[in-house]
């Protein structure tokens, strides 16, 4: 009889799928009910391995975390696993006493899906697959005679905090919010043993130099270079989490788990990599990110390496020849290899920006100088072999038509570079908060969609056609991505512009 692990991790398939790259993920989060449920699984999101007992083969960084925090808490590694959905069944059963979910997205509230769903309709799979995961936790738990309590933390746990309508719906227990490797041991003992707890418990995040190294291979070959940002935009939910940075023996320890693993294919997570190594005072320390990815460079395995954002202003204060290196070491000095990254521009409006809190993100900038600056700066990764994908945020609150045709020009001002432009609508990122909907959106502002959506399918099947093949992705499977990614381009466009047509 399968008497279950005492605590079971695990997470939605949109979060826990086979994704070779980062890129992979991305692309998968940002489908609604639109895309058909084979396509998802059978395409963009295929299940993880697992072993017998129903452990995961590779997990998402954020479970990995937890399980090593478990273990340095004192449980055992037979008492802990990591599963994915397919293999809940094998894992749950009378023993079990608390079920740890992790979440990106569970009522649909963030700023990607609700653009998606602005667009394309439906609901996002982001949402719907969390919320078929906990009708089948459900199903399980009663099957199996488990008494165990569910908790869902992870960066989507912010829309189920106040929520408890939503909670009880789900069957969720409590949530856990903010970083919590601290107290996620003493969190779940307590729990395992039936204390009456709140519904919202707060999590206690370690120093960035005590943060335990993973113990399995990740999702996507995920590797946190650093934590946090503060900087103080409204509209980000670690807006004030201080950033706090991996040491870099930690870093070059969880690269290497992933290799022994067989994982080639790393990605260096930070909310801004051009900030690694900066200490107290800093804005940026050029050489200690240098640094850092020559040393992850040179370990032996390591097949493609990615980043995923950065931050305009700190891309501003490093110098043509450390521009250069760090695209070299990024993409493996390749001749004509292209190295993506997510830069913050938010809008090109500087006015616009400050009054939403991002003034500390543009210094030493002047509000007024910001469009130039973010202009500027898209330039010179573009001439140093990056392909940004600048981030706008339509419908920040506050924005008057003024602002959107500065954005709109700063958009069309693109049109000779190779440079995506992604374009999401204001969520607000509290629970109780509205958000923008797709009918309250001017024809102004889905014009810059449209022009944005240009330059980005413009160079995008090229990106992923590129990465795919340096990461060794099979010839059958990277024409599939070209033929699902030159069906959507035109969807979008058509969608776009129907609506664009109908606004006001």
């Amino acid at each position: 009889m399968n008497r279950g692990y005492r605590i079971v991790l695990t997470v939605d398939r949109t979060l826990m799928a086979a994704y070779t790259l980062l890129l992979d993920g991305m692309g998968a989060a940002s489908q609604t009910t639109f895309t058909p449920g084979a396509i998802m699984t059978g395409i963009l999101a295929r299940p993880v391995a697992y072993d017998g007992a129903g452990r995961a083969a590779v997990a998402p960084l954020g479970l990995r975390r937890i399980e090593a925090a478990l273990l340095r808490a004192g449980y055992g590694a037979e008492e802990v696993a990591i599963v994915p959905p397919e293999a809940l069944e094998r894992a749950i059963g009378p023993e079990t006493k608390v079920i740890g979910v992790s979440s990106g997205d569970p009522l649909g509230l963030g700023m990607n899906s609700t653009t998606m769903t602005g667009i394309f309709g439906g609901r996002p799979h982001t949402s719907s697959q969390f919320q078929k995961l906990m009708g089948k936790l459900r199903r399980i738990t009663a099957g199996a005679g488990s008494a165990a309590q569910l908790i869902v933390g992870g960066p989507g746990a912010w829309q189920l905090v106040g929520d408890e309508a939503a909670c009880r719906r789900l069957g969720i227990d409590h949530v856990i919010a903010g970083y919590c490797e601290e107290n996620v041991g003493e969190i779940f003992r307590r729990m395992a043993a039936g204390e009456e707890m709140p519904l919202v418990l707060e999590g206690r995040g370690p120093a960035a130099a005590e943060v335990p190294p993973v113990v399995g291979a990740t999702v996507m070959g995920m590797v946190e270079a650093s934590r946090g940002c503060g900087w103080g935009c409204q509209f980000c939910t670690l807006s004030r989490e201080p950033m706090g940075h991996l040491p870099v023996e930690t870093i070059l320890a969880d690269v290497e788990t992933n290799l022994r693993a067989g994982v080639r294919n790393i990605s260096l997570g930070s909310e801004d990599i051009f900030r690694y190594g900066a200490g107290p005072g800093e804005r940026v320390a050029p050489g200690r990110l240098i640094d850092l990815l020559r040393r992850v460079r040179g370990l032996d395995g390591v097949r493609t390496l990615a980043i995923d954002h950065a931050n305009v202003a700190s891309v501003a204060q490093f110098s043509d020849a450390e521009l250069a290196e760090v695209q070299r070491l990024v993409s493996g000095g390749a001749a004509g290899a292209l190295v993506w990254m997510n830069l913050g521009v938010e809008t090109a409006s500087g006015r616009l920006l400050a009054a939403n809190g991002g003034a500390v993100k543009m210094k030493p900038f002047a509000p007024e100088e910001w469009g130039e600056v973010c202009l500027t700066q898209v330039r010179r990764l573009c001439r140093h072999g990056f392909l940004p994908m600048a981030s706008l945020v339509i419908g920040l609150p506050g924005e008057t038509a003024e602002d959107t045709e500065k954005t709109l020009r700063w958009v069309e001002s693109l049109s000779d570079e190779r440079v995506s432009v992604v374009p999401v609508f204001h969520t607000a990122v509290t629970a109780k908060g509205g958000r923008i909907a797709a009918g309250e959106v001017t024809r102004r502002q889905w014009e810059v969609f449209d022009r944005a959506l240009g330059l980005t399918f413009r160079w995008m099947p090229g990106l992923y056609w590129q990465h795919h093949g340096a990461a060794g992705v099979a010839m059958w499977r990277r024409v599939l991505m070209q033929v699902f990614g030159r069906f959507y381009a035109p969807c979008w466009k058509f969608l776009v512009r129907r609506r664009r047509r109908k606004a006001r």
